[in-house]
């Protein structure tokens, strides 16, 4: 599992490559486009297939306060 920082850091990553960060559909796209397959998953739910928006936009909102 990633750390907050890491998965700020990819996060910056994709804004910097000009993605839009509100959207995780366009954020994980990105990251497989990158061939980052492990750090997608980062952003799931812990044993779960199911995404965790609520995180996600924690993430992104502090990412946009930075």
């Amino acid at each position: 599992m990633a750390t907050k920082q890491e998965k700020l850091a990819k996060l910056r990553e994709a804004d910097q490559a000009g993605v839009d960060v509100s959207s995780p559909k366009a954020v994980i796209t990105h990251m497989l486009a990158q061939g980052d397959k492990d750090a997608v998953l980062w952003f799931y739910k812990k044993g779960s297939v199911e995404f965790d928006f609520d995180t996600y936009r924690k993430l992104v909102a502090e990412l946009k306060a930075n």
